[in-house]
């Protein structure tokens, strides 16, 4: 009775798992005919501007500042301004005593007269002198004309014949060439002869009367050709002879004219060397003797025209000036005390807009570009500037390198030696295609984005780039005709179903 109770509950058992076991299968295969179907946003890529700006701390400079050294020295006897005061270009800071100034200017006037005077008597003393050697030219000056008048008509005769003989000398030559151009012609005429003869014999050994009576014909012509060369060659033999003839001639007429020309240099030669240059060499030692001493008092007239301008330039230095407008930071001299120039009398903050420099890495300063924007702020007050030069050595203190921008603008608020907060593009991919930052998912370090391709999510590895605040750059996995999937979905999977409610350009 036992045993039977077991066997029917071991029954039960069974049929109750294999209805559970049923049911199972039943669920799972209607799981598996149910697909799902993501919906989604798509979008095209779009082509924009990606921009990172950086924060940098900075310090506010002037532009300029002037150091003023006085350019002689002495007693200060005028004192102007105090520090903190504004002074404009040209305005009188201070004085030194000028009574040496003075005395020297005195001094280098009445040099500069004096020099003077030498200078026109120097003048006079060359006149006379240039007057005297004019005269003594003029007694040797008939004779020099008659011999260089007799070489140079010896010399245009001379060149005279020489362009003859050339002249006939080329004619020559060219009835020359063209005697032997009758020879050749002659030559090839008897040949052409010799050839017709032995045609002629040929065509009369043919028997045929067309070809004889050409051949003949032929004969005869070259047989006249010949008469005509030899008489072009006798003309040619003529010719040759008598323009040789001439030739020689005009060769013998060079030779008597080159002659004259060279007697007349001879001449002219004995004159010019014992007489001429024995007189011409007293009149130059006069006359040379004569500008050096003229040219000695000039140069001392200029030498004292110097020294007037720099006892002038040192009186007008005893008088120092402002140099360019500005605030005074800093004054070192005193009144009736000494100001020398080793000492830096006045320093000037010009008047020049200020400037921010600060410091960034070697990659961060190839990708600042001048004249990037640029935000500056100091007590919570911005102002716009821009960048107005990148440094391409490194700074020696700081080992990074110097950048500057200029406040567009009142800076006025932004005093020298302070220090802001500077932020400013430090890297760009203008024209990038860029997605939704939300479109982008990785795989660890891989990112990829779903394209719709028929409705179905497909996986798109993509290589990033930059990134904004709401789109990222893709370089390269994508082209701007691919539809991606804009929205986030932690249902989306490569190769899943989806349906797009709507198509936009922004996430």
């Amino acid at each position: 009775m036992k045993k039977h109770g077991f066997i029917y509950i071991e029954l039960l058992l069974l049929l109750l798992g294999l209805s559970l076991l049923a049911g199972c299968g039943k669920k799972k295969e209607e799981e598996e005919n149910t697909e799902t179907i993501v919906e989604v946003l798509t979008s095209l890529p779009e082509r924009r501007t990606i921009s990172v700006s950086s924060d940098f701390s900075g310090n506010v400079q002037a532009d300029n500042t002037i150091i003023v050294i006085p350019k002689v020295a002495g007693e200060v006897i005028e004192k102007n301004f105090e520090v903190g005061d504004h002074v404009d270009e040209g305005e009188l800071l201070f004085a030194v005593d000028d009574t040496s100034a003075q005395i020297a200017v005195k001094q280098a006037e009445a040099a500069l007269t004096q020099a003077k005077a030498g200078y026109t008597s120097a003048q006079a003393n060359s006149a006379s002198t240039i007057a005297q050697a004019n005269e003594n030219f003029g007694k040797i000056g008939t004779n020099e004309a008659s011999l260089s008048d007799a070489v140079d008509k010896a010399y245009a005769g001379a060149v005279t014949a020489g362009n003859q003989l050339n002249s006939a000398a080329k004619t020559s030559d060219y009835y020359d060439e063209g005697y032997e151009r009758a020879k050749t012609a002659l030559s090839n005429a008897e040949t052409a002869r010799d050839n017709a003869k032995a045609a002629l014999e040929v065509a009369r050994q043919s028997g045929i009367s067309e070809n004889i009576a050409l051949a003949e014909s032929a004969y005869q012509t070259a047989q006249a050709s010949v008469a005509s060369a030899e008489a072009a060659k006798e003309q040619a033999k003529l010719a040759k002879t008598t323009y040789a003839d001439t030739a020689a001639n005009a060769e013998m007429q060079y030779y008597i004219a080159k002659e004259g020309y060279d007697a007349a240099l001879r001449s002219k030669a004995d004159y010019d060397q014992y007489t001429k240059n024995t007189t011409l060499y007293g009149v130059n030692a006069q006359i040379h003797g004569a500008e050096a001493t003229l040219t000695n008092a000039e140069t001392a007239v200029k030498q004292a025209e110097a020294a007037l301008e720099n006892a002038k330039l040192g009186l007008d230095y005893t008088r120092v000036t402002a140099p360019a407008g500005g605030t005074i930071t800093a004054i070192n001299i005193s009144l009736h005390n000494m100001a020398t120039q080793s000492s830096q009398a006045y320093v000037i903050q010009t008047d020049a807009r200020n400037k921010i420099v600060f410091y960034v890495a070697d990659e961060t300063a190839r990708n600042i570009t001048i004249g990037n924007p640029a935000f500056v702020t100091r007590n919570r007050e911005t102002y716009h500037a821009a960048i107005s030069s990148v440094g391409d050595t490194l700074d020696s203190t700081t080992g990074l390198f110097r950048v500057e921008a200029v406040v567009e603008g009142d800076d006025s608020a932004l005093v020298s030696g302070s220090v802001v907060s500077i932020r400013t593009v430090t890297r760009q991919s203008p024209n990038a295609i860029t997605v939704p930052i939300n479109a982008v998912y990785y795989d660890e370090e891989q990112p990829y984005v779903y394209v719709n391709e028929n409705n179905t999510a497909v996986r798109r590895d993509v290589m990033t780039g930059l990134s904004d605040a709401s789109h990222i750059e893709i370089k390269a996995g994508l082209s701007e005709t691919d539809e991606i999937i804009s929205s986030y979905s932690s249902q989306l999977h490569d190769g899943v179903k989806i349906t797009t409610s709507a198509s936009t350009g922004e996430p």
